[in-house]
This record gives structure tokens, sequence and C-alpha cells, in this order.
């Protein structure tokens, strides 16, 4: 089992190698997404808390984010 995962893994390198850095991207998104996909279907992730607060501890977080700037390169920031 360990020989075909170990031969899986070559393969799967030998095709990135040939791929532009873009394609080689959405590999590591779809990757991380598989990843997630798992650890959500075996519990192995956190789970997610939700408090009740008061309503003037909310109202210090308006305004915090703005819309704009250019998501593809945010993205690709992130990647690089």
């Amino acid at each position: 089992m360990e020989a075909n995962k170990t031969a899986i893994k070559n393969r799967i390198i030998e095709v990135l190698n040939e791929l532009p850095a873009e394609k080689m991207v959405e590999i590591l998104d779809f990757a991380a997404f598989v990843r997630q996909d798992i650890q959500s279907r075996t519990g192995a992730t956190r789970r997610l808390v939700i408090k009740k607060v008061p309503i003037a501890q909310l109202r210090s977080l308006t305004g915090i984010i703005t819309w704009g700037g250019d998501a593809v390169a945010d993205s690709e920031r992130l990647h690089e």
C-alpha cells in the first residue's frame, strides 16, 4: 500500500511540473478542499462555537472591512 502511495505522489509531482504556476495554485486549492472535506467527515476539525454578545461589542466591528482591491492579485500574493 505504501509503495502505491509513493508511486501516486511521484506521478502527481510529474504532472505538476508540467503545469504553469496558476494551474498549480488551482491544484493546491483543490487538495486543500479535499483535505478539509476529509477532516470534516472524520470530525478532525474544530467545532464552531457561537456565543451571544451584546450589540455594543458588535458595533465596534463595523467598518473594519472595506470593499475594493484586486482579489486575483491578493490571492496570487498569498500563493507566492
